[in-house]
């Protein structure tokens, strides 16, 4: 274990996931807190990957926010909160759509009206960066095509939001957790730590990917954070989650959400954007996620979809 241990504190040294980020090139954009939700598979990326190479920057034709105009070709990346689980179906739904929860009130298409675009929208239930955005990904026993090549299919887009990582962190695992025993004891902290450790590396190999295919022209790339979709126990049984257990789901969406932003700086084209719903969590008077007892429970409602688009159309300035 100690040996394992070390391999993975060295790789991570290597990859540069445990040094300070790096300083952005073009102004940064202003942050926030927030989280998720997602089931997440048995297996999870390996800890022990490859080190990753972070491009120079300075050299990059990089896209404005003047330049994105109605009609820019927009490609919607992501797991289950960008397909929008839980949500109505797509009109004429594929089998893949239908495998991957996609809906026609996910956010991706909210951003796509306001552009005056249509949108590519790739985003699929489980997804995680290496299985699912650059990696194939099985859901249901069908394989689903890694969502990155297809992305740049035709070309480079002008536009790419992303929202994952909630997958790789095991977070609807640690929610579950909380609901159906106990957690926040110290081997949670730690297993959670590892995992987004790991994340930073998938993360960096991602927009990694997004620079070479770009060949120097890179798109805008929108990377969101999470939302906290539990701010109290008032509406869940007392028996099943403490208020404890809150603050510490709360306390590792903080990090989660600061270890996905760590990674932005490396790369001028891309930008964190904050989702918050303070106020409009799960116990609420109006809440922006699905109940527990829905069938996406913890995912965004139509009003949630619609709030994290506005998160991302203001960073677009739109």
């Amino acid at each position: 274990m100690r040996r394992y241990v070390l391999s993975f504190i060295g790789t991570m040294l290597l990859a540069g996931v445990i040094a300070g980020p790096m300083v952005h090139s073009s102004a940064s954009p202003t942050g926030g807190t927030l989280q998720s939700s997602h089931p997440s598979g048995a297996s999870g990326s390996s800890a022990v990957a490859t080190p990753v190479k972070t491009p120079s920057t300075s050299a990059r034709s990089i896209r404005a926010p003047n330049q994105i105009g109605n009609g820019a070709v927009y490609v919607a990346m992501g797991d289950s909160v960008a397909a929008g689980a839980g949500l109505p179906a797509l009109a004429d739904a594929t089998t893949q759509d239908e495998i991957c929860d996609r809906s026609s009130q996910a956010y991706p298409y909210r951003i796509a009206e306001r552009l005056q675009t249509t949108v590519v929208h790739l985003a699929c239930s489980g997804a995680k960066v290496d299985e699912g955005i650059y990696g194939l990904q099985v859901r249901a026993g069908v394989q689903i095509v890694a969502q990155l090549p297809v992305a740049f299919a035709n070309g480079t887009p002008d536009i790419i939001t992303a929202t994952v990582g909630a997958n790789d962190i095991r977070w609807t695992q640690f929610i579950r957790q909380c609901y159906v025993t106990r957690c926040g004891f110290a081997v949670d902290s730690a297993r959670a730590k590892l995992y987004r450790a790991d994340v930073r590396i998938e993360l960096t190999r991602m927009l990694n990917q997004i620079n070479t295919r770009s060949t120097g022209n890179p798109p805008r790339v929108l990377l969101s954070g999470y939302y906290s979709p539990i701010d109290s126990t008032e509406c869940l049984a007392s028996n099943r989650i403490t208020a404890a257990e809150v603050a510490w789901l709360n306390d590792q969406t903080v990090r989660m959400n600061q270890a996905i932003r760590s990674v932005v700086p490396l790369f001028s084209f891309a930008e964190f954007v904050p989702i918050d719903f303070s106020g409009h969590e799960l116990c609420s008077a109006d809440p922006w996620v699905q109940g527990l007892e829905a069938d996406a429970p913890i995912h965004p409602t139509a009003a949630g979809q619609t709030a994290i688009a506005e998160s991302f159309l203001g960073a677009l300035g739109r």
